[in-house]
């Protein structure tokens, strides 16, 4: 049974971060000691005690199987008791991945490394990979990849669970990684559990293994190097607080449940409810009908007594619910009560009950600055201004979201500079400063996926003709014609070529050389 619209929902500790002092992490470095095995273990112990619940009811509510599901109403057996959860959580986790990643990202900077990382993207499917990241956001406040090289060494990069998965910083004000954690369990069969731990440094990667569900008995097997250079783990902030985009509103969204919830019961209970009889319904027995044979004569059982026809009613009261019909008396007391029948119910105010509901929803949507898209006035016959008006909320959410995001995607692509600028597998273009400020000199750039008027907006492009540069303007196009900037530059220089071949051609004129059309002197 879990706390419902009671108490705090989360501990204090449930949502702190790793720190360790970089000189009792070389103390204790001895990665296969078993110091340094109980200290990750202990760690292992606090994140499953402290974090682990936190992030498991989160991702319940994600999954729309809210802590209404585990309310003890103290209900009787036979009174309606439903348990109906609200899926606002993915509704608003969708949301806002669709609005920051339904358009992937672009990056800008030197030509050779922007197209380094558009081929990994591709090989990864980063876009895909980026959702999956924002997804963990929005649902734990939290995200984890890895950086790794697969069997052919190639980079590769994959989402890590948050349930399985932190980070340990240094004290320093930089607080840089001092190593990452990923533990998990595999269960052969029913009594074959084993435990596993992945502990990622900044040039080793340490493997443990466990007989045991409970980590304990834990000892090291393998170790690999790597050359990332840093911590291959990376971790992504939803904000400052690590919190997620609907967690500020689960109070409400329990309130929404119980009112959803009482109502269906109230409805479940009017079905059900009592009928009260006043006065002396006509109960008694009537006199029964007894089966004959072909002759008349009574049938009689085993015991000498006569048998009660199929057909044959000895319940007057049963009679009269079968014809729907109650016959009632005051047994012909002039001071008796007056017969009356009806159903036990109560009443249910249905305009302060959708009152509430409708306050409920506006508190949701406003406090995870979530537009309504069933508002009548949010409809795509509005103008684009219009449109950034009722985004606004959101849109400042985004940015914010953006530069975190973008803090995350820069230490990737470090990573994976450090292992380019040993294979020399990209060179920079007309740079003297090197691959690794290349990379620092990347721009990350976001495409809100948010409804607009195409009409208003390639009206705003046709006025910026002759004020931008050619290639800006395609840029912008990008987004109408899916094709990239250079390209469409390219394409028109084909076109304008062709044409003039083509006039060539049919025309017969030709280009004079620079010394036709001169004369002897």
């Amino acid at each position: 049974m879990v706390d419902f619209l009671s108490k705090t929902r989360f501990g204090s500790e449930s949502n702190n971060v790793f720190k360790m002092p970089t000189t009792y992490f070389e103390q204790i470095a001895d990665m296969g000691s078993s110091q340094f095995i109980d200290k990750v273990k202990d760690l292992i112990a606090t994140f499953q005690s402290q974090q682990l619940p936190r992030l498991v009811e989160l991702k319940r509510y994600y999954l729309a199987d809210n802590n209404i599901k585990y309310r003890d109403t103290g209900r009787d057996s036979n009174r309606a008791d439903n348990r109906i959860a609200s899926d606002w959580a993915k509704y608003i986790t969708v949301f806002m991945q669709g609005y920051m990643l339904g358009n992937p990202i672009q990056y800008e900077g030197d030509d050779n490394l922007v197209e380094k990382i558009a081929e990994f993207s591709q090989q990864n499917g980063a876009d895909y990979h980026d959702g999956l990241l924002e997804t963990d956001l929005s649902i734990y406040g939290r995200a984890y990849e890895l950086v790794y090289s697969n069997s052919n060494a190639q980079e590769r990069v994959t989402k890590l669970e948050p349930e399985q998965t932190f980070v340990v910083y240094d004290d320093t004000i930089a607080a840089d990684s001092l190593f990452g954690v990923r533990f998990y369990q595999i269960r052969f069969n029913k009594t074959d559990v084993r435990s596993y731990v992945e502990i990622y440094t900044v040039d080793k990667i340490y493997y443990y293994q466990s007989n045991s569900s409970l980590f304990s008995g834990v000892k090291l097997v393998n170790e690999a190097a790597h050359q990332y250079g840093a911590v291959p783990i990376n971790e992504y902030k939803n904000n400052e607080e690590r919190l997620g985009d609907f967690e500020s509103v689960l109070d409400s969204i329990d309130a929404y449940d119980l009112s959803q919830s009482e109502l269906a019961n109230f409805q479940q209970d009017m079905n059900d409810a009592y009928l009260v009889l006043i006065g002396n319904p006509v109960t008694g027995t009537a006199e029964p009908e007894y089966a004959t044979n072909a002759d008349g004569e009574l049938v009689l059982d085993d015991y000498g007594k006569p048998i009660p026809s199929e057909n044959s009613s000895t319940d007057v009261f049963n009679d009269m619910l079968k014809a729907r019909m109650l016959i009632m008396d005051n047994n012909n007391d002039p001071d008796g009560p007056k017969p009356n029948a009806f159903y036990l119910t109560k009443e249910y105010d249905t305009t302060g009950a959708e009152a509430y509901k409708k306050r409920l929803v506006d508190d949701i949507l406003r406090f995870t600055f979530t537009p309504d898209t069933n508002d009548q006035n949010f409809a795509g016959t509005q103008s684009g201004e219009a449109m950034k008006y009722k985004l606004m909320g959101n849109d400042n959410l985004r940015k914010t979201k953006e530069r975190l995001l973008s803090r995350g995607i820069m230490r990737r692509l470090r990573l994976l500079g450090n292992v380019w600028g040993i294979k020399s597998s990209v060179s920079t273009t007309n740079r003297q400063d090197g691959l690794y400020d290349a990379i620092n000199d990347i721009q990350v750039n976001f495409t809100p996926n948010m409804p607009s008027s195409d009409e208003e907006r390639l009206a705003e492009l046709k006025n910026l003709f002759g004020v931008v540069s050619d290639e800006t303007l395609f840029t912008l196009l990008s987004t109408f014609t899916g094709v990239d900037a250079d390209d469409e530059m390219k394409r028109l220089a084909d076109e304008k070529q062709a044409g003039i071949d083509n006039f060539q051609a049919q025309t017969g004129y030709q280009k004079l050389a620079p010394d036709d059309g001169k004369t002897d002197e």
